[in-house]
């Protein structure tokens, strides 16, 4: 035998380990790398969230201060239209994304940019087309201004196609997404207050200021995701086809719509059968149960890179999902208690005034708010499971029970029957979404016994 008579220095062993943690890092995909905390990435996209809201509301109040009415209902119908042409464009890549640079492996920035290119394809060829009948369809009917908004509104849609989003948070950067979306609103409310002039007197081009903001945000995250460490490239594990990429996007983002108008119907139902001052009480309420949600989302965004790494392995993604599930519902009995209490004064606050409706029905929103934060970590989940068309259809279900329940309570009980609707058809797509999930783990659990059953006896 012969030894060597030279030993390593502590430095060159630790330079030689650093060498091999990084070649042993390159072999993994994004979401099994070193992720940060749970909780620093929990406040980070809490953070990034709360700011964009933040911001957002300062832009929207600056608009209304300039704006007259008549411009403001222009820009608001405008709006409305524009962002259900974005949710088509960005074609459900913020909830199937996590789940296609993992399976994808290989260079995560390949997937991104084919994602990128698909989003545009879309876009184009979808929503230019739809934002061209919609603005001829104003322009004749003699809403000129309207239609100039709506097509000016179509550089929201192309900015949207550059939105990385899903990429930070596949690899966990949740301050990265902060800082970037925080630039793009920052540069949008800068603009808005040095072009007063121009705002006020063409209304068009509050869109296009807002999608430079934005782009401008986007392309500063998509070069911070380019040089990150955690998204070298490791070994290719799967080739997406296009039309796979098309499909379960499309499902995602129909599930979207679907979500966000059965969030929306009872207010529209409320209008036929109680008066407007009603109705704005009960938006109001309904309106600050929308923006807890965006705290539920926080918290799926923060698990969704581990969830969807062990989405092959039954055992480890339960045990993973327990976690999460009760994080979400510790967040949901918090998240009431705080409805329930502070609500009202919050709504009063608000509006300078006394409420007594909000004051009925914000209990009831309370429980909205905890049956949904039990009932996301199973929905939410379910489009990064390959259950992009059940997640559509437990949506499409639970909002075809909202309104059935709302055509029988609300015009006897009002207000406070449409909450209860939101309750009933809450709880429904909380069973539903559950025992699709926990069917989901069961089966998998069964292929892995199977499997091992079969190495064994090989």
């Amino acid at each position: 035998m012969i030894s060597s008579s030279k030993t390593s220095s502590p430095k060159a062993s630790s330079h030689r380990q650093n060498g091999l943690d990084r070649n042993a890092n390159l072999g993994k995909l994004p979401s099994e790398r070193a992720l940060p905390p749970v909780w620093a990435r929990f406040f980070g996209y809490l953070s990034a969230d709360g700011l964009t809201y933040l911001l957002g509301f300062a832009v929207y109040g600056w608009l209304i201060r300039i704006l007259a009415d008549r411009q403001y209902g222009q820009l608001s119908i405008a709006t409305s239209i524009y962002q259900v042409l974005m949710v088509i464009g960005a074609l459900g890549l913020d909830l199937t994304g996590p789940r296609l640079v993992e399976e994808a492996g290989g260079d995560p920035i390949e997937v991104v940019q084919r994602g990128e290119r698909i989003r545009l394809a879309v876009s184009l060829a979808v929503c230019g087309p739809v934002t061209a009948a919609l603005a001829m369809v104003y322009w004749r009917r003699g809403h000129s201004d309207v239609a100039a908004v709506i097509v000016a509104g179509f550089a929201m849609v192309l900015s949207r196609t550059v939105d990385v989003s899903y990429l930070a948070v596949a690899l966990g950067m949740p301050g990265t997404l902060a800082r970037t979306r925080a630039f793009g609103l920052g540069l949008y409310l800068a603009a808005l207050l040095v072009l007063r002039p121009v705002v006020v007197r063409w209304v068009w081009a509050i869109p296009l200021l807002n999608a430079a903001g934005m782009y401008a945000g986007r392309i500063q995250l998509w070069r911070a995701l380019r040089r990150h460490p955690r998204a070298a490239a490791g070994p290719p594990r799967r080739q997406f086809l296009t039309s796979e990429i098309v499909l379960s996007g499309a499902k995602a983002s129909s599930g979207m719509l679907l979500l966000l108008a059965y969030q929306t119907l009872d207010v529209i139902l409320l209008a036929k059968y109680v008066p407007t001052g009603s109705v704005g009480q009960y938006a109001m309420v309904s309106r600050l149960y929308l923006f807890g949600t965006a705290v539920l989302t926080c918290l799926l965004n923060t698990f969704l890179p581990e969830l969807v790494s062990a989405a092959s392995d039954g055992e480890l993604l339960a045990r993973r999902f327990k976690r999460f599930a009760l994080a979400s519902a510790g967040l949901g009995l918090v998240g009431a208690a705080l409805f329930w209490t502070l609500g009202p004064m919050a709504c009063e606050a608000l509006g300078h005034r006394h409420l007594p409706v909000t004051r009925q029905v914000t209990p009831l929103y309370a429980l909205v708010f905890l049956v949904m934060a039990i009932c996301n970590p199973f929905l939410s989940l379910l489009p990064s499971l390959h259950k992009s068309g059940t997640y559509v259809g437990g949506i499409a279900a639970a909002a075809t029970v909202l309104c059935v329940v709302d055509l029988f309570l609300v015009p006897r009980f009002g207000p406070i029957g449409a909450a209860a609707g939101q309750l009933i058809a809450n709880f429904f797509l909380a069973v539903f979404a559950a025992g699709v999930f926990l069917s989901f783990v069961r089966d998998l659990k069964k292929t892995s016994a199977i499997h091992l059953a079969h190495g064994y006896s090989s």
